[in-house]
């Protein structure tokens, strides 16, 4: 009896101490229940409003994010994010503000076949821009976009006191690429001022695809007096082209079929000329 007396004795606190256990076990399952369901709720959430969840962009599943799309609303932020003209020639307009001449001149690029009106009023105003880079840049894209809005202030520029040598050599090739007779007086003006050979070429080549009959007297005159042979040869072949027996650059491209506004570079022009002029010399011999 006296061995089992403690265990009588302590029965009593066994149970008691089993039905505590009891109870705090059921509030602990309860507090697991609720703690998972209010992660799940927040998982839920934040997967709604952007976050790694269900639905997000930033899921691990790469489709996850397509059931959070919105018609009509994305479809239009993706539309206005491409290269519209109006956006090239907003980015355009901030990139010539750029310090490094470099920079200005490849903003100038991107406007060469852009149809827009704006674009010819830009290459203008940067036909005075203090770099002498982007003034050639600006007045070789108004020649291959055959600006005839640029002839009246190219024909003013080249008579300022200003304006660079090598800038008017430019102005006088590019005059002769548009082609608008409103430009032959002012080659014709260039060509009264004492110039060296390459400029006096250039102006005779102009005149030749401008095809004003205007240019005419004065083209005589270089063929009998020039005391070039080559630019008494290029007079030769401008008065041809005026005549209409021979087609003038422009009038050859599009015979064939070429694109109008496609860029030649200056340089490239004067190559043809001392080619052309070598082809008169072996047709001579």
């Amino acid at each position: 009896m006296r061995t089992s007396e403690p265990y009588a004795l302590m029965r009593p606190r066994l149970q008691h101490v089993t039905v505590a256990l009891a109870k705090m076990t059921k509030t602990l399952s309860l507090f697991s229940f609720f703690a998972l369901a209010i992660l799940a709720l927040t998982d839920l959430a934040f997967a709604q409003y952007g976050g790694q969840g269900l639905g997000s962009a930033l899921s691990s599943n790469p489709l996850s994010h397509q059931g959070q799309v919105r018609p009509g609303v994305d479809d239009l932020a993706s539309r206005g994010a491409q290269e519209t003209p109006f956006k090239i020639i907003k980015d355009v307009k901030l990139g010539l503000k750029d310090a490094d001449p470099n920079a200005r001149v490849s903003e100038l690029t991107k406007l060469r076949d852009l149809q827009d009106p704006e674009v010819n009023q830009i290459l203008i105003q940067s036909m005075a821009d203090p770099d002498l880079r982007v003034k050639l840049k600006a007045i070789d894209i108004l020649g291959s976009r055959e600006a005839n809005a640029a002839v009246a202030p190219m024909s003013s520029m080249l008579f300022l006191r200003s304006t660079e040598q090598i800038v008017k050599l430019h102005l006088v090739a590019e005059l002769g690429r548009i082609g608008d007779a409103q430009g032959a007086l002012a080659v014709m003006q260039f060509m009264a001022e004492p110039g060296d050979e390459r400029g006096r070429g250039t102006a005779v080549f102009a005149l030749g695809e401008i095809g004003s009959d205007k240019a005419v007297p004065l083209l005589n005159k270089v063929v009998t007096d020039d005391q070039s042979p080559m630019v008494r040869r290029l007079a030769q072949e401008a008065l041809r082209k005026i005549d209409g027996e021979m087609p003038a650059e422009h009038q050859k491209q599009i015979a064939s079929q070429q694109e109008p506004h496609a860029p030649v570079p200056t340089d490239q022009k004067f190559a043809k000329v001392r080619e052309l002029d070598q082809r008169l010399q072996d047709q001579e011999r």
